[in-house]
């Protein structure tokens, strides 16, 4: 048995709640109704951010109720209204991929006119080649300005 496939079963993952809030690759935004946003600390693509399914170990979308995925979709809506809000992009990629970590979890990843692969995917490019991290201040801007934009959606 491979790697992934102990993480696939469920056998070590650190995707699987409880999660820490801070990582080595992200800070937590918010706690939805059925997954945790988190920012990226590698912000090449600003406001780059992951939305964690947390009730249950799952891999994939038909491992889910039809009412987990109504609730983890309307979560997926809201992450990304907020990541557009904030960030103002030219267009937004949104991927569920699981190739590395095979947890459910969607990448919301804003894309720009100005960034350094516009027109093509992210995911050919090694991304520790672009890792680029912001200063801690405009990182804490970036952070609360993305919790700011979830909680006018909750009020609105």
């Amino acid at each position: 048995m491979t790697v992934w496939d102990e993480l696939a079963e469920g056998t070590n993952c650190s995707f699987d709640a409880p999660r820490a809030a801070q990582t080595a690759d992200w800070d937590a935004v918010a706690t939805l109704r059925a997954a945790t946003l988190y920012l990226r600390h590698n912000q090449t693509y600003r406001g780059h951010c992951v939305l964690v399914f947390d009730p249950r170990h799952a891999t994939r979308l038909d491992q889910l109720s039809p009412s987990e995925w109504r609730v983890l979709s309307g979560d997926l809506y809201s992450a990304a209204r907020a990541v557009t809000a904030v960030c103002a992009p030219d267009h937004v990629n949104v991927a569920s991929l699981g190739n590395l970590m095979p947890h459910l979890h969607w990448h919301i990843v804003p894309r720009y006119k100005s960034d350094p692969r516009w027109g093509q995917p992210i995911w050919t490019a090694d991304l520790a080649e672009t890792d680029t991290r912001l200063p801690a201040a405009e990182r804490a801007a970036l952070l609360a300005a993305l919790q700011g934009a979830l909680e006018a959606q909750r009020r609105g």
